[in-house]
C-alpha cells in the first residue's frame, strides 16, 4: 500500500497517530477531573499552559491552585463528544471538542449513590491548541465556550470546574 504523504509533510498513518493522541488528551481531561486526579489533570498541560473556563489561569501552578479551591461537594461529569483535531504539523495540532457538562453541589455529591438532577448543567465547546513535548502531547491552551447553560443556577456554581 502506498503512503500519502499531505503538504506538511506527514503521511497518514503520522497525521492519524496525532490525532488519536490529542483526542486521548481531551478524554484523559475529563477523567482527570472528574475523579479528582488532579495531579495527572495539571500534567495535561505544557508548563505555560493556559486553561479558560470562566477564568483564565496561566501556568501550572495557577491551575493546581484552582483545582485546590474545588469544593469536595462538588460531583461533576465532562462528556465530551464531536472531538475534532486538526493537525498543523508534526509539534502543533489544534482542535475542538463539544462538551456537555453535568454537576451538582452539595453533601449529596459525598455519597455513592446516584444524585437526581435536572439534566445538563451546561452545554459548550473546548478550543485547543496541543502541542508534542518530551512528556508527549499537551495542552498549550483549552478555552471553553459556552452555548447553554442552566437558569436555575445558584451564585456558588458559576465556574464550569
Amino acid at each position: 500500500m502506498r503512503q500519502v504523504i499531505g503538504e506538511k509533510g506527514l503521511d497518514d498513518a503520522e497525521r492519524r497517530k496525532i490525532r488519536q493522541d490529542c483526542e486521548a488528551l481531551s478524554i484523559a481531561y475529563a477523567r482527570a477531573v472528574d475523579f479528582r486526579d488532579y495531579d495527572e489533570f495539571v500534567n495535561l498541560f505544557t508548563q505555560d499552559g493556559t486553561l479558560e473556563a470562566g477564568t483564565r489561569l496561566e501556568g501550572k501552578q495557577a491551575i493546581a491552585a484552582s483545582l485546590k479551591r474545588r469544593p469536595d461537594e462538588l460531583r461533576s461529569r465532562h462528556v465530551l463528544t464531536n472531538i475534532f483535531v486538526n493537525v498543523v504539523n508534526r509539534e502543533e495540532a489544534t482542535g475542538i471538542s463539544y462538551l456537555t457538562l453535568y454537576r451538582h453541589v452539595g453533601a449529596e455529591s459525598l455519597r455513592s449513590e446516584p444524585i437526581s438532577f435536572d439534566g445538563p448543567f451546561a452545554i459548550g465547546h473546548y478550543q485547543d491548541v496541543f502541542v508534542r513535548t518530551e512528556a508527549g502531547w499537551r495542552f498549550k491552551s483549552r478555552v471553553l465556550h459556552m452555548a447553554f447553560r442552566r437558569g436555575d443556577l445558584r451564585e456558588d456554581s458559576g465556574k464550569e470546574n
